[in-house]
């Protein structure tokens, strides 16, 4: 049995509207700040199996979202190569240090294996009617959190790692993988099929050509009239699309998000978005991230929206 979110990024249906949100598990949720007032940071909630699992499965409980999305972290691979993390409550990381290529893929995915265990866990509890998403991000937006410059030999050296951190979530039993690329629109028209489209396609390429049967989301955030030429290169089966493009300029077949989370904070009536998108294959989601500031009786009012409109 297909998900929901297969139904439409594989077979192109219409008029089903999946609903996720990207950071649908975290701060804006009550259940999550009881973990976190419990735990050693975030990196303790997100390397730790049991809290991943039920921190992933919090929204599903709450709100019957149509898909899960891990509870973890982009910089997860940062971490796994050796760069010293923390969050305060952002992101700090340590120098950046030459000996980080030095990490055997046997290292990295030790590293990485509390992840790859809760998604196994994830995927028990999990209703087999319900997408599990894994993801990563895109070697420009490593590389920016990696040493803070653009550097085509870094964002080069990181394709392999990002490769399999997404293949080992799919062996874990991801049904589908979204490659975020939330700093794409940083990158200038000189440098941008170099540092952002090449290094994408041959990570989508690769993840396709071994596993098929895998849904492939790309979010190349705020890239503006560049996101068709990256659509048609790239070629992922679904784009999650920014809110500073008109959708009808857009090119590709299946898209995703696009609503402004501001909307949500707001709680405005997403109907007219759902009308936009109608006999389109479309998947539910924002723009980007939740913000912590979100009501839940607002992502509440979002999901039941959606769920009755297509009903």
């Amino acid at each position: 049995m297909k998900t929901l979110l297969q139904r439409v990024i594989q077979d192109k249906e219409t008029n089903l509207y999946p609903v996720w949100l990207m950071r649908q598990a975290g701060r804006y949720m009550p259940e999550y700040m009881a973990i976190k007032a419990e735990s050693n940071g975030f990196l303790d909630m997100a390397l730790t199996p049991e809290k991943a699992t039920e921190i992933t499965m919090q929204p599903i409980k709450e709100f019957d979202m149509d898909c899960a999305i891990i509870f973890s972290d982009i910089l997860i691979i940062n971490y796994a190569l050796g760069q010293e993390l923390d969050y305060v409550p952002g992101p700090v990381l340590g120098p950046y240090k030459e000996s980080f290529w030095e990490t055997t893929q046997p290292e990295f995915i030790e590293k990485c294996e509390p992840v790859y265990e809760a998604i196994r866990r994830v995927r028990e509890e999990l209703d087999d009617s319900k997408s599990l998403i894994g993801f990563a991000a895109a070697p420009y937006t490593l590389c920016k959190y990696m040493c803070d410059s653009v550097d085509s030999d870094i964002v080069n050296r990181l394709i392999p790692y990002i490769v399999t951190h997404l293949s080992m979530q799919i062996e874990a039993g991801c049904d589908t993988v979204q490659i975020f690329d939330s700093h794409a629109g940083d990158i200038s028209e000189h440098d941008f099929d170099e540092i952002i489209i090449e290094p994408t396609k041959i990570i989508v390429d690769v993840i396709r050509a071994h596993y098929p049967h895998v849904c492939i989301i790309a979010f190349p955030r705020l890239i503006g009239n560049k996101i068709n030429e990256y659509i048609e290169i790239v070629n992922p089966d679904c784009t999650n699309i920014s809110d500073d493009k008109p959708v009808e300029e857009i090119n590709g077949e299946v898209l995703q998000g696009g609503i402004s989370v501001k909307r949500l904070i707001r709680g405005e009536d997403i109907t007219p978005v759902l009308n936009k998108m109608k006999d389109k294959p479309y998947i539910v989601n924002l723009a980007h991230g939740i913000d912590k500031t979100t009501p839940v009786e607002n992502v509440r009012a979002l999901v039941n929206t959606v769920k009755e409109y297509r009903a």
